[in-house]
């Protein structure tokens, strides 16, 4: 879409903080934007990040880099102080001698930011290096603003040493939060913790009612719920609120470095959190909803969360105390409005009328989680049917199957009841789950049981190798083709190999190993006599595509049933690397019409260069 775009017209996109950006996901990232470039000659981008992410982004955008270090000056900092002495909530506490001994003392911690600017050919430069910190600026001013006396600023000015580093200014500040008074000290403290540990940002309304509950009651007390200036003044200055967002968020990412690294700041965090989620889910309030489609939340904003985490926190650590409130909440077939909002986050197809579909058991949702103790205690209790399908006919055994959670497969497997086949409603049987989502643990786990088909394909003829080859999960793929009874060639019912659907994925690794079985035929036609070099090209696969073309057997010119050939398909996406990979051959013909006539490229609407 970009590409499209920004091809006609100049334009600067902005990428902000790119260091903060998951590693594991940049590739593809600058992979997208050399595509941009490519195309968009006219594109310019421009990034922020750290000093660090400099050498990644020269690396992966060679030769188009200009990068500078951007520091404020004195002026900016001074600017900045005065500005917060002019916001002094106890003026009484400040002369004039104070004043210019903070401004004189304090810019000398300042932060550096490192920012790229990136255009098409433009060669790499960068500026001085300025070692300031500005985030201590910040923190230095609120610390000091905290006191309410005059000799009390002054002492704690003057304890702040040149070279201060940031791990003691997040120090110095926690220990003023635990300092305050009644219930700000544990309102902060919480705050922290479930900023800093919760599995996804949280909205402001969401974290103050997760503070707003109390263990071991039975209801909810709307009237507990703290404001969310309150929670912000509790926290010292350590926490802030994205307005347009709505959500509440740490003030920089080296607090989250600094938490992360001093693990005693809380005690067995996931376990406490897990307890509330608990305790939240098993309140009067969660118990009355109904889960319709036109269920409204306003009321109950930390339900979702609830729903759809408890059980990654308990995982994680499980305390007496939560192991009995899990126990409590799963005794009986799981709540509706849970299992939906569980259900819709994991991208599940949830059904509204329910009619007489199974239930979503206990058993179902601690297998979903992964959560072995519950898993074991709630087969002990022999109150559930351990092969008993849900809605969709998944066994607790196809959930811990498509989620990876080999103690709980292993738990299930040991029980002499259980079905290690049981295929769900499409078809698909826990071995088809697993390798679906690459999980090689529980591949491994499945494929050492005799009662266990390797090949049972699913409604659309798909076996798990096919399943596991269109993800591109090697390691899956090599299990399976050691497995007896696994054929490497087997087609669905639209006549695809498990390379054709590899090769439209890219899947270079999966697709040289299903070549190196004998039976695998690169060129083999679909039931539309589409080829997988078809589907490559029409995905742009460029390695997919080279592979390919290195096989005698593959005719790089075949049409299907439409008359479209591979260089069709490419130059209709606008996949120019394709298109000349394809036209290197003197076997492509770059004017072959398609059943309309037309020529092949030239009808998708790409010019082809002779």
């Amino acid at each position: 879409m970009l590409q499209s775009v920004t091809s006609l017209l100049p334009t600067f996109v902005c990428i902000d903080a790119l260091d903060e950006f998951a590693a594991a996901h940049r590739v593809k990232l600058f992979d997208s934007l050399k595509q941009i470039l490519e195309k968009s000659p006219r594109t310019r981008i421009f990034i922020t990040g750290r000093p660090h992410i400099r050498a990644e982004i020269e690396k992966r955008l060679v030769g188009r880099v200009i990068s500078v270090y951007v520091s404020p000056r004195q002026n900016d900092i001074v600017g900045y102080l005065r500005v917060r002495l002019g916001e002094d909530e106890t003026p009484d506490a400040m002369n004039e001698s104070l004043e210019a001994d903070i401004l004189e003392k304090i810019p000398q911690n300042m932060s550096e930011m490192y920012v790229a600017a990136i255009a098409l050919g433009i060669p790499t430069l960068s500026a001085n290096r300025y070692a300031f910190r500005f985030l201590l600026v910040s923190l230095n001013i609120e610390a000091i603003l905290h006191e309410s006396t005059i000799h009390r600023r002054r002492e704690r000015l003057n304890k702040m040493a040149d070279g201060l580093e940031l791990g003691d200014a997040y120090s110095a500040t926690i220990e003023r939060i635990k300092a305050q008074a009644g219930d700000k000290s544990r309102l902060g403290m919480a705050a922290l913790m479930w900023i800093s540990h919760a599995e996804r940002p949280l909205q402001a309304d969401e974290l103050c009612h997760a503070l707003a509950v109390e263990l071991g009651s039975a209801d909810f007390n709307p009237d507990n719920v703290p404001s969310v200036s309150t929670l912000v003044a509790c926290c010292q200055g350590l926490i802030a609120v994205d307005k347009e967002a709505s959500t509440v968020r740490l003030v920089h990412f080296t607090l989250q470095e600094y938490l992360s690294g001093h693990p005693d700041i809380f005690s067995r965090p996931h376990s406490a959190m897990a307890e509330i989620c608990l305790t939240y889910l098993n309140s009067q309030q969660s118990k009355a909803l109904s889960a319709t489609p036109s269920f409204n939340a306003d009321n109950t904003p930390f339900l979702e969360y609830c729903s759809v985490y408890w059980g990654v926190h308990a995982k994680r650590e499980l305390s007496e105390c939560a192991r009995s409130r899990v126990l409590e909440l799963l005794k009986l077939p799981y709540s509706q409005i849970s299992t939906k909002l569980l259900l819709v986050q994991a991208k599940h197809l949830y059904p509204w009328n329910r009619g007489t579909c199974s239930p979503f058991s206990g058993l179902h949702c601690a297998s979903f989680f992964g959560i072995s103790e519950v898993v074991a205690a709630l087969i002990e209790m022999e109150f559930y049917d351990i092969n008993e399908g849900d809605f969709a006919g998944c066994t607790p055994l196809a959930w811990a199957a498509r989620n990876g959670h080999e103690e709980v497969a292993k738990i299930l497997l040991g029980r002499e009841e259980v079905n290690s086949d049981k295929p769900d409603n499409d078809g698909r049987t826990p071995l088809s789950h697993a390798a679906c989502n690459g999980h090689e643990g529980v591949v491994k786990i499945l494929l050492g049981r005799q009662d266990v088909d390797p090949d049972e394909p699913d409604n659309s003829s798909q076996a798990p190798l096919s399943h596991a080859a269109r993800n591109g999960h090697e390691g899956v793929v090599k299990l399976l083709l050691q497995r007896e009874g696994v054929n490497p060639s087997r087609p669905n019912n639209y006549g695809r190999t498990p390379l054709s659907l590899a090769a439209e994925g890219g899947h270079g690794g999966v697709m040289q190993i299903l070549l190196g079985q004998g039976a695998v035929n690169p060129g083999e036609p679909d039931n539309y006599h589409r080829t997988p070099l078809s589907y490559a090209a029409w995905h742009g696969r460029e390695g997919a595509v080279k592979i390919l073309l290195q096989r005698e057997e593959v005719n790089p010119d075949q049409p299907d049933d439409n008359g479209r050939t591979s260089l069709s398909y490419a130059a209709g996406e606008g996949y120019e690397g394709v298109v000349n990979m394809l036209l290197t051959r003197g076997d492509v013909n770059p004017d072959k019409p398609c059943e309309n006539g037309h020529r092949s490229g030239l009808r998708h609407g790409m010019k082809i260069r002779e």
